[in-house]
């Protein structure tokens, strides 16, 4: 088994321990959720299972950690390697090769797999993920999902005693994540796994989770049944949220556990308007026939979107379907053909002045954007690029939205995948662009800064802020969008209200939804706002 005690954490210059006498046992051929809010620790937990604290990361390191008979502390990542699969936040950090297939091969090449086992293996991982049309491709062709996927696919090939999931399904869409996790459960079920999965995304984990591992805020750490720690959770995934409503306890984890409960039917098809004002607006940004094709294979065929002053336009679709590019055609990073308008005017043919000036993107990753010493300074070049002065204090008073402002002086690329995020979306807008677009900008967030986040894009549209938001995050759109675009397979198949995208696309139902069809309930709040 997997036993820590009296394990204590300290990284080199932390005034304090990120874990702090933490004692954990973890059963064999159990899957285990990590959960805790972004920057708690629980990346640190994780590696220090495999060895990468402390000889990777450096640091004080107390108690003591067993592995299946191994002692990481001692041992290192090098003969951890052997039974712990990592995959990591952040899939780009861990390739060496340019190919996916050379990828995936590449652990079994290092422990000298034969080859005939070698190919069953990578054909057998390739079919179970969905990989055949991508083996031969470059990693850096393909989207942030695919890349996911390769990353976990070159873990798993290895047939690892333990694997190690650091926020597996940030960059899936619905039905890859849950695909993924029918396969890892069956591979768990197959080779007697023991997984360890930290996500912040509860209501995709929790019906497959055996024993889940709570980082609080203070406290020690809470170890036990789902149904037994969410209790003892302020902010919960939906399923959750609806069974307080209704005084369930304890609360049911999955769709089909959810008891009946009456309700009131007429009232429950009522329209909920969350921006009534938004009835009509001024379209800030629009695309005609827009197409994007990368050498012979077309990606975007002939969309039309417009973006209005004042809204939030959630585009959703499946991995590979468009949107990154979509967003990049807009800004002038990838070639199109068709009519792009800003503010009414055309600006195929313009220099990138207009577009940069009044559109803040935020990629997919975070790291794209961040060059400085400090999150100070980061913000600092942004409004020096935009020929703007803000003192200290008021930036100050800006972090504070992005619950950044105590780090304002660290190294970004040390901070937590969230918090780097959140560093980057601060970057992007400190100088107060109309337009913003955000490519998954939940990915490494927990519940309290997408609400957060949710809180700020809100207040942004009330200022008549143009958002438009790429998500696969179901449960976050839903809290916030005026307006729902489905992608798939380079075309738009539908535009239109949230109540019926994430009603009566099966797809993009949301837990709401789904514990009561035939409704217009997509989010709790909802049986409030209607039962009042």
């Amino acid at each position: 088994m997997i036993n820590l005690q009296d394990v204590s954490i300290q990284y080199p210059e932390s005034p304090s321990p990120v874990l702090d006498k933490v004692n954990l046992e973890i059963q064999p051929g159990t899957l285990n959720l990590v959960t805790g809010a972004s920057g708690s620790g629980k990346s640190t937990l994780l590696r220090c299972i495999n060895g990468l604290i402390p000889h990777f990361s450096g640091g004080k390191i107390g108690g003591k950690i067993n592995v299946f008979g191994r002692n990481p502390i001692t041992a290192g990542p090098a003969d951890l390697a052997k039974i712990v699969g990592f995959v990591f936040q952040d899939p780009e950090a861990q390739f060496v090769y340019d190919v996916v297939e050379d990828e995936i091969v590449f652990m079994m090449e290092n422990t000298g797999t034969s080859r005939p086992t070698m190919q069953a293996r990578l054909d057998d991982v390739c079919q179970k993920l969905g990989l055949e049309s991508i083996r031969m491709k470059k990693i850096q062709n393909l989207s942030g999902g695919e890349k996911q996927l390769v990353a976990i696919a070159s873990v798993l090939v290895g047939l690892p005693q333990v694997v190690i999931l650091d926020e597996p399904t940030s960059q899936l869409d619905p039905q890859t994540a849950d695909l993924l996790l029918r396969i890892v459960v069956k591979l768990k079920k197959e080779f007697d796994l023991t997984i360890l999965i930290a996500e912040h995304r509860l209501e995709r984990l929790l019906p497959y989770t055996d024993q889940m591992i709570h980082i609080p805020e203070q406290g020690p750490l809470q170890i036990g049944p789902p149904e037994e720690i969410l209790q003892n959770m302020s902010l919960v995934p939906p399923i959750v949220e609806i069974a307080r409503k209704y005084k369930i306890s304890p609360p049911p984890i999955r769709i089909s556990d959810f008891p009946n409960v009456t309700i009131d039917t007429a009232a429950s098809r009522k329209n909920v308007n969350r921006n009534p004002e938004k009835n009509q607006k001024t379209p800030l940004l629009k695309v005609n026939d827009l197409s994007v094709r990368f050498g012979t294979q077309p990606i975007l065929n002939c969309i039309n979107l417009a973006l209005n002053q004042g809204e939030i336009l959630t585009l959703m679709g499946p991995n590979s379907a468009g949107k990154t590019t979509l967003l990049r055609a807009i800004l002038g990073l990838n070639a199109s053909k068709g009519e792009i308008h800003l503010f009414g005017e055309l600006i195929n043919d313009k220099s990138l002045n207009p577009v940069i000036s009044n559109i803040a993107y935020l990629p997919q990753n975070p790291n794209d954007l961040l060059f400085a010493e400090t999150i100070l300074d980061e913000l600092h070049i942004t409004l020096k690029n935009h020929s703007q002065n803000i003192n200290d204090d008021e930036i100050t008073k800006f972090l504070k939205f992005f619950n950044l402002e105590d780090k304002q002086n660290h190294y970004p690329r040390d901070l937590s995948v969230g918090e780097r995020q959140r560093t980057a979306l601060a970057a992007i807008t400190i100088h107060d662009p109309p337009i913003i677009f955000l490519d998954e900008p939940t990915r490494g967030l927990d519940y309290a800064n997408k609400k957060t986040l949710a809180e700020r894009l809100i207040s942004w549209r009330k200022t008549g802020k143009a958002i438009l938001v790429v998500t696969h995050d179901i449960e976050f759109a839903a809290q916030l969008a005026d307006r729902v675009a489905i992608l798939e397979k380079g075309e738009i198949i539908f535009s239109g209200s949230p109540t019926k995208a994430f009603t009566q696309f099966p797809a993009y139902q949301t837990q709401t939804a789904r514990l009561f069809p035939g409704t217009n309930w997509i989010i709790p709040d909802d049986l409030t706002l209607l039962n009042d």
